[in-house]
């Protein structure tokens, strides 16, 4: 469920509201109400509407009770819950629609609310930087210069935000700094087609920044989806890297600037990654893995490999593959 220090709730609403609100088939009618959208991680699902792309996803709302289900069409036999199905051509649209109707951000629709901030005697606040309502700033933290805390950010112990860093949707730990221009916390990159072109997801998700993580000038970090970006205790992000929505970083990884990572990806702890490297969504990097400058990721890699080129391999094969070319090239 999205967390109600950043986002409001706007429902709820009947079932059967719910189904002609996505434009279900027929007159669907099902008791009970729908109070929120939620992710299929989540404990309690008996008001919320879930989503199931696939027959993976069904499996696990297995002996579960949920409010509603949206899934694309002939999946309805492949969820064993307890709770209406709706079967749609465009689910994730649908369930896009609902998240919109059920959840809004507050930092986005309120942004000037006022409300208690709570901001530690020691801490040094700069009085060009504004702190949202709710918002909770640690002992001897530093906001910097025309620094935007959003509505009910949590900052740190400790932690430093140089000049001009935006942080919103955001719980962020002890003893973490952030260089100047970052943003964290401003919507995914979500889309879904509609009959007027591309429609928005709701970002409903938070991120949560770990102790002692570092991140570089200009670093964007998106909040998650419905789950939570996660950046691990310890680990040291570079300027101008990009993480997307819902990614999951470990502990005590080193990011080089100009990485980019897409939306889901799950990173391991102790993982090194170069300048310029690129993983595609989805993908997960094991424990210990190296990735070299400029390697673009592509499917998972097991833990402890040192992985290079583009598309990324084992870095022996990448090694041996530039050698024969190189060979080639010299023949000829």
């Amino acid at each position: 469920m999205p967390d109600p220090r950043f986002f409001a709730a706007t429902g709820p609403i009947s079932v059967t509201q719910a189904a002609a609100l996505v434009g279900a088939d027929g007159a669907f009618s099902a008791e009970g109400e729908i109070a929120n959208v939620a992710s299929l991680a989540d404990d309690a699902l008996g008001d919320a509407a879930v989503y199931c792309a696939d027959q993976a996803a069904c499996g696990l709302l297995a002996g579960r009770a949920f409010g509603l289900c949206l899934t694309a069409r002939g999946l309805a036999p492949s969820i064993k819950g307890s709770g209406p199905v709706i079967e749609i051509d465009l689910p994730k649209r649908a369930f896009a629609m609902l998240a919109a109707r059920l959840h809004c951000s507050l930092e986005e629709t309120e942004p000037d609310a006022a409300g208690e901030r709570r901001i530690a005697s020691s801490a040094e606040i700069h009085p060009s930087a504004t702190i949202g309502a709710g918002a909770e700033i640690g002992a001897d933290a530093r906001i910097g210069p025309h620094c935007h805390i959003g509505r009910g950010v949590i900052i740190g112990e400790g932690a430093r935000l140089e000049a001009n860093v935006a942080a919103t949707h955001a719980v962020v730990g002890r003893h973490v700094s952030v260089l100047a221009g970052a943003r964290i916390g401003q919507a995914g990159f979500g889309f879904v087609e509609s009959d007027d072109g591309l429609m928005r997801v709701p970002q409903l998700g938070r991120v949560i920044i770990g102790d002692g993580v570092e991140i570089g000038a200009n670093t964007t970090i998106d909040r998650g989806a419905l789950d939570d970006t996660v950046i691990g205790e310890g680990t040291k992000i570079d300027n101008l890297v990009q993480i997307g929505h819902n990614v999951r970083i470990g502990r005590y990884c080193v990011i080089a600037a100009q990485a980019g990572l897409s939306g889901s990806c799950v990173v391991g702890d102790r993982v090194m990654m170069g300048g310029q490297v690129g993983v595609a969504d989805h993908i997960s990097i094991g424990d210990g893995v190296r990735l070299m400058a400029q390697a673009g990721v592509s499917r998972n890699v097991p833990s402890g490999e040192i992985w290079g080129g583009s598309p990324a391999r084992p870095v022996d094969n990448y090694l041996r593959e530039a050698a024969v070319l190189a060979r080639l090239a010299r023949k000829k």
